[in-house]
């Protein structure tokens, strides 16, 4: 087995390994489109027998955490030939491209698992879910008068990204789109059709991109910043009550929509989406918005990481007032007390709950940390409440 880095000469051989293993086949022009995404990423790839024998894909982006942007590697693209399978070569792609992450400064890591439990023994946790409704024309919410007009047709990017942005800063774990990633991925897989609610003022505060076909709106997505705007939208869907018999979408886990319905017995199912992984805690930590504190607090994390060295062993975290962490590694004799008794835990839990996703003190109900009960009260309370979410997929 030989771990490389793979470049555009070998292109062919990843997506005809790719079209095999994930069932698919692609156009010339789709084929030329992924030719110059692949020259962007950072692909890796095990080669035996003079062929790529399995590889991975390491996709450059940025997610909203807090409020702020992290530097985030997006893995995908896993494969391997059947013929090469159960030899541990995904473990040590997966390995080799944790080292590349940390080198990259990409301190936090996502994916889409085929399978959660595999993903979970190198180091990846849950983090999200969705909410998925499909609902007939006669469950649509009432239609409602609002002060402000729908636009139907080609709305420019930066009206788009306007809202868009301002939408995804309020969860942890949207991606920070740039403009390629909205013409090539964006607009290619959430629907042919464009509406945007503005204000009086004419300011845009929502949209939906959508699709009608065969009388069924399928909604690829659908943003808005305030009740206004989700109103003014749904009233704009409602006007199709004519044309179509069924509408799809996907919303945030907290969505309320069904208790703003009058009939709330509509379909609708949790789905757990994708994963994340901290890849460098000290990098990641240094860069955390923790909560504003009454008086500075000192943690000490003895963490778990066995495909991630580097993050192994026990870690000084200190919170000053104003949220802002410093965090340096300990050796695990240092210190005597009480105070000084780290929280156990693994690269997965901690992944787990500082994206949000699950608050310490359940954690530690399940037995996920274990530590000093003031410590993991400390840890509570300097955890930021934020909603985890994420509309995109790759």
């Amino acid at each position: 087995m030989e771990l490389r880095k793979l470049t555009i000469d070998d292109y062919e051989a990843c997506m005809a390994l790719s079209e095999y293993a994930f069932q698919f086949k692609l156009t010339e022009d789709q084929l030329e489109r992924r030719r110059q995404e692949f020259a962007k990423h950072n692909v890796l790839g095990v080669y035996a027998d003079g062929q790529v024998g399995a590889k991975l894909q390491i996709i450059p982006f940025q997610t909203y955490i807090h409020g702020r942007s992290f530097e985030m590697g997006g893995i995908a693209g896993v494969a391997t030939w059947p013929e090469y399978r159960r030899k541990g070569w995904v473990a040590g792609l997966l390995k080799y491209a944790l080292e590349e992450m940390n080198r990259n400064k990409q301190s936090v890591s996502f994916l889409h698992p085929f399978s959660f439990s595999f993903y979970r023994k190198y180091g990846w946790e849950t983090y999200v879910e969705y909410k998925k409704y499909k609902m007939s024309s006669s469950e649509l919410p009432a239609k409602q008068l609002t002060p402000g007009t729908i636009k139907r047709g080609n709305t420019e990017l930066v009206e788009l990204k306007q809202v868009y942005d301002a939408y995804a800063a309020r969860y942890n774990g949207t991606l920070n789109r740039d403009d390629a990633w909205w013409e090539n991925s964006v607009y290619v897989k959430k629907g042919s059709q464009r509406a945007v609610y503005y204000d009086e003022a004419g300011v845009p505060q929502g949209y939906v991109l959508y699709d009608v076909k065969e009388s069924k709106f399928t909604i690829g997505e659908f943003i808005h910043l305030n009740e206004e705007s989700r109103r003014g939208l749904w009233t704009f869907i409602a006007n199709h009550d004519s044309m179509i018999d069924e509408v799809t979408l996907q919303a945030p886990a907290s969505d309320m929509l069904t208790f703003q319905l009058d009939n709330p017995r509509i379909g609708q199912e949790v789905v757990p989406y994708f994963m994340a992984r901290i890849v460098s805690v000290e990098q990641f930590i240094s860069q955390y918005p923790f909560a504003s504190q009454d008086s500075p607090v000192q943690i000490w994390l003895d963490v778990e990481d066995a495909y991630a060295p580097w993050n192994e062993g026990v870690w000084e975290l200190n919170v000053a007032m104003n949220g802002t962490a410093s965090i340096w590694k300990k050796a695990k004799s240092d210190g005597e007390g009480q105070l000084n008794q780290p929280i156990r835990l693994s690269i997965q839990t901690l992944s787990a709950v500082l994206m949000g996703y699950r608050r310490p003190a359940e954690m530690a109900q399940i037995s996920r940390l274990e530590g000093p009960v003031s410590a993991i009260q400390a840890l509570e309370k300097a955890v930021p409440k934020r909603e985890t979410y994420l509309l995109d997929f790759f």
